[in-house]
């Protein structure tokens, strides 16, 4: 196994400090703290062995690589939890290029047939890996028709606005 994650709710920190300092398996915690003062006590403490935040509930991509470099202080690896779109997900792949203590970017929606609709070009992952362009910008352009296709509905695209 390469880590547990998030075995103990995120505002029962004391219990998670304790779960971490006794056991030997790996646990990762973070995707639901917010920002990188919700990390400091984690890492501080040595509450987690891997940190995970997640992109768009931390505050992006900026506040992602604060929480990555202050972990990389403690010397705790970053996982980038990722549930999300394929635009955040591009995002998280472009920060783990740029931070020293990258271990991977966490990737779900392939749970999703129409996932990969989303944006114009090839499948985003290859072989298990994220190829980041090097061109300014994330690299990726959404097909405006899918997302519009499975939108919730009563939701409107932002362009429509």
């Amino acid at each position: 196994m390469w880590w547990l994650e998030d075995p103990v709710p995120p505002e029962n920190h004391d219990v998670q400090r304790g779960v971490t300092q006794h056991t030997t398996t790996p646990i990762a915690a973070g995707e639901n703290v917010y920002r990188k003062h919700g990390h400091r006590r984690l890492l501080e403490e040595q509450a987690v062995d891997i940190v995970a935040p997640d992109l768009p509930k931390v505050g992006g991509m900026r506040e992602t690589r604060k929480i990555a470099d202050m972990a990389d202080t403690y010397y705790v690896p970053v996982a980038m939890h990722n549930v999300a779109s394929p635009v955040a997900t591009m995002a998280a792949a472009h920060v783990a290029t740029a931070i020293p203590n990258s271990l991977a970017v966490e990737f779900h929606s392939y749970q999703l047939g129409w996932w990969d609709d989303l944006y114009e070009g090839d499948s985003m992952i290859e072989e298990g890996y994220i190829p980041v362009p090097e061109e300014p910008g994330l690299g990726i352009t959404l097909d405006m028709d899918a997302v519009e296709a499975h939108m919730v509905d009563g939701e409107t695209l932002f362009d429509e606005q």
